[in-house]
């Protein structure tokens, strides 16, 4: 046997007779084993084996007062793993046996021949190498197990494996809670086939089942769907054959991530404020996270919704969140402006170019070269604007009025309108391609009834502008005041919220709004007024026009909630007849209860 004498191999030699001892160490050491440990008696034996590690021992049976058969014993009492050969004298049965129950590698008898005592300790280091490898892989298997077990149980990704009978073999915590509330069928020891009743939660069955008859990977898709509970979600999912390593196929293993949770994350984090917009709400918080995104770029933007929506500071925002913020932003109310000197305002004008034209004139394109131009109500704009405007948004040229040669100017588009644009292209009064050129990115402003979380925040911030603007001292609202606020349908959202406080804050005389000093409508106000039809944006809403509103009676002066468990007590539990009863949206009445803490179970439906 050929030794690497860079490695130690330790051997305790153990005999009373020293010419035995010293002839043992010889013959090791030439065959390359080292350091080669010698001992005299039992007690000089157990001393070694105390203080250092062997990969072998050789002892004789007889050992003074003692037998190697004790030291045997002892090494096995200090769970000392390494081979020992036993050398005797005089063999026998009942000894070796004796030497082999308490874990002896062999014996071996005198006198002993080179030879025999090499190859038997040879075979002793090769086995004890084998188990010592073994011993290895075996904790490092079990390490690696409980390190996988580990990344397994904090990874965010939910990972599921799967046989090749759709069978369920492992989740990790992260599917566990994925799929608790989602499907619950959906766990270790069940089956896709049984569990995948309800299509809409089993997003990633069919893509599991293509893997298993193909062995081919499914790599990262995209799909949307709905819970239970209106909320949509956007999930990943990756699929890949599982294999042994050796090229043996047992089945898949599925990983899904949430994006619905890593986009909320990293963008919205509730947010009270963006810029001057104000509000805490989730359709708020999808605003702030796409004037975000959509600001980084040049594109042009169509932002749409309701008069008083706030799409002059949603303009603003985009101009701060863009590489042009430090540039002008150049704001244009297309409905202020004269039909017949629009055109000037917007393009200039040479001096003398039409009468009362007694200098040139630089228009408001030119004004907002390198920033962003603000056209609010785009819609009202003639026809002939329209094609000038078009022109221009294609070639990025102009021509003032009465100037033979073109301007070229680098300015971002910025639209705006509370008028369905789409409808005024079907009825012929506003160009279709002028349409897609300013709608390449559209932001939906939504009116402030569908926002009722957000009214504190913007009355208690109109409090603070205008008791400074008027140096009284109002510092609050009463809740009962309050109430009539949030219960409000707001048709002049958020524009007539500032208005009312505004009002409020002229009448109030003390520190605190009180409910007489709002509005006459607002006191006065038995029901729920019509939130999805009163809109022109509004399309495909779920009211029937021939849906009376909620009854009065039983709600007069009531609470939201109050209001919301009647209808649903009326509608037998039935939430999208009780939406219609409200007037709301399915996914409003949705977003109430969740808001409100309102547990249905609770109640006699």
């Amino acid at each position: 046997m050929e030794n690497n004498p860079a490695v130690e191999i330790p051997i305790l030699v153990v005999d009373d007779e020293e010419s035995l001892r010293h002839t043992f160490k010889i013959f090791l050491k030439r065959e390359g084993y080292g350091p080669i440990i010698l001992a005299s008696n039992f007690e000089e034996a157990v001393g070694e084996l105390t203080t250092r590690s062997f990969d072998l021992v050789i002892s004789d049976i007889v050992l003074g007062g003692n037998s190697g058969i004790d030291l045997l014993k002892r090494i096995r009492e200090l769970n000392i793993t390494c081979p020992v050969i036993m050398v005797t004298g005089y063999p026998h049965v009942d000894t070796a046996s004796e030497a082999l129950r308490f874990g002896a590698f062999d014996y071996i008898q005198k006198p002993v021949e080179k030879d025999q005592l090499l190859k038997t300790s040879r075979l002793a280091l090769q086995q004890y190498k084998l188990q010592h490898e073994k011993q290895k892989a075996e904790e490092e298997k079990d390490h690696y197990r409980a390190y996988l077990d580990t990344l397994l149980r904090s990874v965010s990704d939910s990972i599921i494996t799967i046989d090749q009978d759709l069978n369920i073999i492992k989740m990790n915590q992260a599917a566990r809670s994925f799929f608790s509330p989602l499907n619950p069928a959906i766990n270790e020891g069940g089956n896709l086939s049984v569990a995948c009743a309800d299509k809409n939660s089993c997003f990633f069955k069919e893509d599991a089942e293509k893997v298993l008859r193909s062995g081919i990977e499914i790599k990262e898709h995209r799909i949307e769907f709905t819970t239970e509970t209106m909320d949509r979600k956007v999930i990943s999912i990756c699929i890949s054959p599982l294999e042994d390593g050796r090229g043996s196929f047992h089945g898949v293993v599925i990983v899904i991530r949430d994006m619905t949770c890593l986009i909320e994350s990293a963008s919205s984090k509730l947010r009270s404020s963006f810029h001057r917009m104000i509000g805490a709400s989730p359709a708020m918080q999808t605003v702030y996270t796409m004037i975000e995104n959509v600001g980084k770029v040049d594109s042009a933007v169509l932002i749409t919704g309701e008069s008083g929506t706030g799409k002059e500071l949603a303009t603003e925002a985009l101009h701060l969140e863009s590489h042009r913020k430090n540039r002008p932003l150049v704001k244009v109310d297309c409905t202020a402006i004269p039909e017949n000197l629009l055109e000037s305002e917007l393009f200039g004008h040479k001096k003398g170019s039409f009468t009362g034209a007694d200098q040139d004139r630089m228009g408001r394109i030119l004004q907002a070269d390198g920033g962003t131009l603000f056209l609010d109500e785009i819609g009202d704009i003639p026809p002939m604007m329209q094609l000038r405007l078009l022109r221009f948004l294609q070639e990025k040229t102009f021509y003032p009025v009465g100037r033979d040669t073109s301007i070229q100017v680098d300015v971002r588009i910025i639209a705006a309108t509370n008028v369905n644009l789409r409808e005024k292209v079907q009825q012929g009064k506003f160009r279709e391609d002028l349409y897609f050129r300013l709608r390449v990115i559209d932001i939906i402003l939504p009116p402030l009834r569908e926002r009722a979380g957000d009214i504190p925040l913007l009355a208690n911030n109109f409090i603070q502008h205008y008791s400074r603007k008027m140096g009284k001292p109002v510092s609050g609202i009463s809740d009962q005041a309050m109430t009539l606020l949030t219960n409000y349908t707001w048709p002049g959202n958020i524009r007539e919220l500032e208005h009312v406080i505004e009002r409020s804050c002229v009448l109030c005389n003390g520190s605190t709004i009180a409910s007489e000093q709002l509005p006459i409508e607002i006191q006065n106000q038995t029901t729920f007024q019509d939130t999805t039809t009163s809109s022109p944006l509004r399309q495909g809403g779920e009211l029937q026009h021939s849906e009376k509103p909620l009854f009065s009676d039983p709600f007069q002066g009531n609470s939201p909630e109050s209001r919301i468990i009647a209808a649903l007590k009326k509608s037998g539990g039935n939430k999208a007849k009780a939406a219609r009863l409200l007037s709301i949206d399915r996914s409003t009445l949705y977003r109430k209860l969740r808001e409100m803490k309102i547990d249905l179970s609770t109640f006699d439906l």
